[in-house]
């Protein structure tokens, strides 16, 4: 695969589904081995967001089921909770006695016919650090939602992992940053004491825009984390980005972090890949992310990964078409030219 078709093809892969921002797409059929329910967990602005909540319900468990929460990727633009790309991922956790919830997210960025945005940020707000903070918003909704709700749905409130790709990760890993780093946004939408079990990032990293935001501040140690990214991905850095407008921190900076202050977590590198790891995991990394939910979630090992895999030929390569949904190299053309957060900075070490 050439180094101009691995960018192009990795950045179609964050997009989650390639509609207009005013449409309203027909949803692709899911087929699920699970039971599904769609719920409404907030209403923002007049506007009900909506989940959907997979589980076995006549399944056998001991004990309250574990959840994993995933957010869609797709720049903050478009997209849906509704994606066929991630329900094999959710049965396979079912089956192990898992609660899997898809939510919706506001689209902080997402643009109508005229070009105007949809939803305008206040006076002063950058716009890119409010497209974030309003998915981050949702996310604690929905954790909200489902504490209420554990009875119900036979929940561990003490074992929610969130996860996401793209825009999803990133929103998930602001979501654990901004609960340890003591930020208003958790303290006025969390049960106090609150955090996650786990977050699973798939291309993403923590951004901010604050003058003094130049590193990560943890007040308190944060939860587990599970990286997935490519080592030379062009979208969402993997080391750490500055820049006058934002700075970026991502897995490879973070787990030094992590290291550091003695919590366990598992950097998965794909060396030399792109933005490709936004939604690879879902199909071909189920064994690490096992490994992470087996063994660190919920068996509460202490331990610090870092695996690299290497290839010649990317294994993307022969199972390209079963990733990328028609219409995303399309939208993706006329996304290229607005830029994105991140990429490898200059001077970044190459391993």
């Amino acid at each position: 695969m050439t180094m101009k078709r691995s960018f192009i093809l990795g950045a179609a892969l964050i997009l989650a589904l390639s509609v207009n921002a005013n449409a309203q797409p027909p949803q692709p059929q899911i087929v699920s081995k699970a039971d599904m329910s769609t719920v409404e967990f907030v209403v923002r602005d007049g506007k009900p967001i909506l989940m959907d909540i997979y589980q076995f319900k006549d399944q056998e468990t001991k004990g309250k089921r574990p959840v994993f929460i995933y957010s869609f990727g797709g720049a903050w633009a478009m997209g849906s909770r509704v994606d066929a790309l991630c329900n094999p991922l959710y049965d396979h956790l079912c089956e192990k006695g898992w609660v899997c919830v898809a939510i919706d997210y506001r689209l902080g960025s997402a643009r109508g016919r005229d070009g105007k945005p949809l939803i305008t940020p206040p006076d002063g707000y950058n716009p890119f650090q409010f497209s974030i903070d309003i998915g981050v918003e949702d996310i604690y909704a929905a954790t909200t939602w489902l504490i209420k709700h554990a009875d119900e749905y036979n929940i561990d409130p003490e074992k929610i992992v969130i996860s996401g790709s793209s825009a999803g990760a990133i929103n998930s890993m602001n979501a654990e940053y901004y609960i340890c780093s003591g930020h208003k946004i958790a303290k006025d939408n969390l049960p106090e004491g609150f955090n996650y079990a786990g977050v699973i990032p798939m291309a993403g990293a923590v951004y901010l825009t604050g003058e003094d935001d130049t590193e990560l501040k943890w007040n308190k140690k944060p939860c587990p984390m599970c990286f997935f990214h490519g080592s030379a991905d062009p979208t969402v850095t993997f080391d750490m980005e500055r820049s006058p407008n934002r700075h970026g921190f991502g897995p490879y900076y973070v787990s030094q972090q992590l290291y550091a202050m003695d919590v366990p977590y598992m950097l998965n590198e794909y060396f030399g890949g792109d933005h490709c790891m936004a939604l690879l995991p879902l199909k071909w990394f189920w064994n690490e992310i096992d490994s992470f939910m087996d063994r660190i979630v919920l068996g509460g090992q202490n331990i610090k990964v870092h695996a690299v895999e290497r290839s010649d030929k990317p294994r993307t390569d022969a199972n390209w078409l079963d990733t990328v949904r028609p219409g995303q190299y399309e939208a993706v053309n006329r996304m290229r030219g607005q830029g994105g957060p991140g990429g490898r900075p200059q001077g970044a070490p190459q391993r």
